[in-house]
C-alpha cells in the first residue's frame, strides 16, 4: 500500500473514532463506569452493615428483599441482592452517560455525578424503597447511610470522562490511527 492511500486510510478512520459512538461512549463507558460504583457502594455498604448490625450481608440481604419480601435470609437472598444491585447500577450509570456530553473535563463529571447522587437520595428513601424493598422499609432505612453510598456512587460517575478517553485512545489504536483529531466540544 502507497503512502498516500495509507495516510488517506488513517485519516478516514481517525475522523470515525472521533465521532460519537453509542456503544463506545455510552454503553462501554456507562457499564464500566456503573460497575466500579456498584463495586465500591457495596463494599461500603458491607462494612457499614458489619460495624452497625454485625452481619456484614445485611445491606444485599436487605436488596434481595425485592424479590423475598417477608424475609430476605440464605445466600439467594444475597447473590440476588448483589445482582439487582450491580444492574441498577449499570442501568443508572448508562444513563448519566448518555445525558453527560462528551469532551468535558473530569470536575464537570465529577460534580455531575455528585449531583446524581443526592438525587438518587432524594428519590431513593422516599419512592423506591417502600415499593421496591419492603424489608428496608421496615428496618428503618438509615438515611445517613443512604447519603454517604449515594455520594460515593455519584462520585464513581465522575470517572465517566477518563474512562470514555481511555476507550477513544483504544478504538483509535485498534483502528490503526496514529494521531486523533481534536474531539467536538
Amino acid at each position: 500500500m502507497d503512502r498516500t492511500r495509507q495516510r488517506e486510510l488513517q485519516a478516514k478512520h481517525a475522523d470515525a473514532v472521533a465521532h460519537w459512538s453509542l456503544v463506545r461512549d455510552v454503553l462501554i463507558a456507562g457499564g464500566l463506569v456503573g460497575t466500579l460504583g456498584a463495586w465500591v457502594m457495596a463494599a461500603l455498604a458491607l462494612l457499614l452493615g458489619s460495624i452497625t448490625q454485625g452481619d456484614l450481608w445485611y445491606a444485599p440481604r436487605l436488596v434481595g428483599g425485592v424479590v423475598f419480601r417477608d424475609a430476605p435470609a440464605g445466600t439467594a437472598a444475597v447473590v440476588l441482592g448483589f445482582a439487582l444491585h450491580f444492574a441498577t447500577a449499570g442501568g443508572l450509570a448508562t444513563a448519566f452517560a448518555m445525558l453527560v456530553p462528551r469532551g468535558g473535563s473530569a470536575l464537570t463529571a465529577v460534580m455531575l455525578g455528585l449531583l446524581a447522587g443526592l438525587t438518587l437520595q432524594a428519590v431513593m428513601p422516599v419512592l423506591v424503597v417502600p415499593w421496591a424493598a419492603p424489608p428496608l422499609e421496615r428496618a428503618g432505612p438509615p438515611i445517613a447511610a443512604f447519603l454517604l453510598l449515594h455520594l460515593v456512587f455519584g462520585a464513581c460517575l465522575g470517572v465517566l470522562t477518563p474512562v470514555r478517553k481511555a476507550l477513544l485512545l483504544l478504538d483509535a489504536k485498534r483502528r490503526g490511527v496514529r494521531a486523533l483529531p481534536v474531539p467536538p466540544h
